[in-house]
């Protein structure tokens, strides 16, 4: 069952000359539950702030945020927090769909910089413009790589590869999103002793397995990019999938 808050309140509306509306400006956080637990909620709180203050959008109290997203919390759900440019909050929550969790996934590449004004780590809402690309190049997500053919992030997800059989993501350089998933992964592999090199991906460097890492996918396997079969799974990453698992189960009480 689908809940919608609007400033603490079901059934209510956004006001049609609100900025979010108008111009797109908002930021936003989408975290999932596993079991009734949260995962990571106050890495997303903090990004949301962060993200909030870089656009000059109010932000709430952190306990008011809370108190919202306990509301509508429940077993296995998506959660997306949106902060408008008009001061509004909404919570808006959804049961997963399990099928996304770790599902393969096809990619087209496009050439993106992100503008001087607005950093790559700032979680806005202006995301027309990646929607367009990958449904006119039907795939389920664009791969956004710099001029120098660096890739930076995909455009719902940060990037995991394995290349001369060692685990691999960019490094965060303020261009693209520091994903809370991809901060787990890094969490559970420095647990179980995977090492994953943070070093910069150029897209001809030939690699032996790809992924898209992400809240409601978890880590999932690129099976297309550009119409030509991508490496997918393997090995590197069933471990790392694993070891994220019980990080998550440690730290959510979900088994």
């Amino acid at each position: 069952m689908r809940r919608i808050l609007v400033d603490g309140e079901e059934g209510r509306g956004i006001p049609g000359d609100d900025p979010g509306l108008q111009l797109g400006l908002t930021v936003f956080e989408t975290l999932r539950t596993y079991g009734r637990q949260p995962f990571r909620l106050q890495a997303h709180l903090d990004r949301l702030e962060q993200s909030a203050k870089a656009l000059e959008i109010a932000v709430p109290e952190r306990w008011l945020i809370e108190s919202e997203v306990e509301r509508v919390m429940a077993a296995d759900v998506q959660i997306r927090y949106t902060l408008t440019g008009g001061g509004h909050r909404i919570c808006d929550a959804m049961p997963i769909d399990l099928r996304r969790v770790g599902a393969p996934m096809k990619v087209a590449r496009v050439e993106w910089e992100p503008p001087h004004w607005l950093a790559g780590h700032v979680k806005h809402g202006s995301r027309a413009g990646w929607v367009l690309a990958a449904r006119q190049l039907k795939v389920d997500e664009v791969l956004l790589v710099d001029r120098r053919g660096y890739i930076l992030e995909a455009n719902r997800s940060n990037v995991f590869a394995v290349i001369d059989g060692q685990l691999c993501t960019p490094p965060l350089d303020g261009r693209f999103l520091a994903g809370v998933t991809r901060g787990a992964l890094l969490d559970a592999a420095g647990r179980e002793g995977l090492v994953v090199h943070q070093v910069p991906i150029h897209q001809d460097r030939p690699w032996s397995e790809l992924y898209l890492s992400g809240t409601l996918k978890e880590l999932a396997p690129v099976v297309q990019i550009d119409d030509q079969p991508a490496a997918g799974g393997g090995p590197l990453g069933q471990a790392l999938v694993q070891a994220f698992h019980r990080l998550v189960a440690e730290e959510t009480g979900a088994g």
